[in-house]
């Protein structure tokens, strides 16, 4: 980051975007990672982790809302969920807004919960969503916690980083092996696969990797303006037929019972995002 702009190298000097800087809010070295939230004109604020956005908050709710509702009105009894990572709370937000018993939130940085619930308040509804008695938040590794075995849950969603940093072992196939262990048996689990065109191995080792779990396993689409490249990625798994293929009606039904507040999903949406160009079922290993 330089004075007035930053630029973001994930995929290297061949292919980077960047912001107009309007104010540098905050920048500091946690245990784990480089964080940092400036305010930009055109996207709002903006969290950085070691160089690489996370979010902002003129299009976070396109991305929170398909990682997050896309599962849940999928699963056919959604009671219990457990929130892998997901620091800045968008993920949090938009699980509590489901009828649901139990929610556990795993995240290794407490300085990422602490420092969005101030400078990205939109996001957490200005960190109140964690004194929500619904709400477990758990500061800790995810693939230590799940070792344990503690628990079982309706729904798991893996709002992760990128596989760099503290995010990466969150991409292999020892960690989706314990996310299996801890699923209910007609459950799902949604997770983040990055910018297809651009990361295409993440989405081919975590479909290939949940399918030897013995999960049906797909990919769904979201286009997010943030995150450059094509449409984003995101990963689907359940052993639960209905919960795979789901109809338009089935969904409408739960949808409009629920009077949930939306802003992008919808149930059209939800099944739509399921339709792949033949490029991306090629790298996902989907047939028609």
């Amino acid at each position: 980051m330089t004075a007035g702009r930053f630029i973001e190298d994930l995929h290297g000097e061949n292919a980077y975007q960047g912001f107009a800087i309007e104010e540098h809010l905050y920048s500091h070295d946690s245990p784990y990672q480089k964080i940092e939230i400036f305010q930009s004109n055109r996207f709002g604020r903006v969290l950085v982790l070691d160089g690489i956005v996370q979010t902002t908050e003129l299009d976070e709710f396109m991305y929170h809302e398909m990682l997050v509702h896309v599962p849940m009105f999928a699963c056919r009894r959604p009671r219990t969920v457990l929130i892998i990572g997901g620091g800045d709370g968008g993920s949090l937000r938009e699980a509590l807004k489901h009828d649901i018993e139990r929610v556990d939130m795993i995240e290794i940085d407490q300085q990422v919960i602490s420092m969005c619930a101030k400078y990205l308040p939109t996001l957490n509804h200005a960190g109140a969503i964690y004194d929500d008695p619904r709400v477990n938040l758990i500061i800790d590794d995810a693939f230590a916690f799940l070792s344990h075995g503690r628990r079982r849950y309706d729904v798991i969603i893996i709002d992760s980083t990128d596989p760099v940093g503290p995010g990466e072992k969150l991409f292999c196939p020892d960690f989706y092996a314990l996310c299996d262990a801890a699923l209910e048996s007609d459950g799902v689990i949604s997770l983040q696969d990055g910018v297809i065109f651009l990361q295409r191995e993440e989405a081919r080792r975590s479909m290939r990797a949940l399918r030897r779990l013995g999960l049906r396993a797909k990919c769904y689409l979201v286009a997010v303006p943030t995150y450059y490249g094509g449409p984003m990625t995101l990963g689907f798994a359940t052993c639960d037929n209905s919960a795979f293929d789901p109809s338009l009606e089935r969904i409408l039904e739960r949808v409009e019972r629920s009077n949930i507040e939306l802003r992008h999903y919808t149930p059209a949406h939800h099944l739509a995002s399921f339709a792949l160009p033949r490029w991306i079922e090629a790298i996902t290993g989907e047939s028609r």
